[in-house]
């Protein structure tokens, strides 16, 4: 009985390993998806750089559908959790200030607008909201997972070790 025991803790540990690794590596690549989802991305010429939801070009304001191939873009300003008003008014503000290019200050000013915006964006609107855990909580949940697998092996160990001290007595 205490071998089929020590075999189901070796096992269940050895498989938390390596799943808490994925929910690791899932969880800092949600979250970071997460950080930049109300960043806009100003870009020269039509290139996306990064992982954000919104691109504008730099030189004359032009919104850049950066979307996997296969896939058919919008050519609207679409973030998560805005309503169409204020969509809108990010595409009339960028409208106005894209004319003759993005400034510095143009960013910025754009930028604060989403901001102000996704501020008011609700939970339950915002990316990932209907997943129990996402993100940094997901890294989290794989850090313990991992923490407890090294724990549960390491335990092995100690008790297979200290098994045979007492049996070669």
């Amino acid at each position: 009985m205490r071998l089929l025991l020590a075999m189901l803790l070796i096992a269940v540990s050895m498989t938390l390993v390596p799943l808490g690794a994925v929910f690791v590596l899932v969880g800092s690549a949600e979250q970071h998806h997460l950080d930049n989802a109300y960043v806009v991305g100003f870009v020269p010429g039509a290139d996306c750089d990064g992982d954000h939801e919104l691109y504008l070009r730099i030189e004359d304001g032009e919104l850049v559908d950066c979307v996997p191939a296969g896939m058919f873009a919008s050519g609207r300003i679409n973030l998560p959790g805005f309503t169409d008003t204020q969509e809108d008014q990010v595409d009339d503000l960028v409208e106005a200030l894209g004319e003759d290019g993005l400034s510095t200050t143009d960013q910025r000013e754009i930028q604060h607008l989403v901001d102000q915006f996704a501020a008011t964006v609700p939970r339950e609107a915002r990316p990932y909201h209907d997943e129990a855990v996402s993100g940094s909580d997901r890294t989290r949940l794989g850090i313990g997972m991992i923490v407890t697998g090294v724990v549960g092996v390491a335990g092995f160990f100690w008790l297979v070790k200290r098994r045979r001290a007492t049996t070669s007595r």
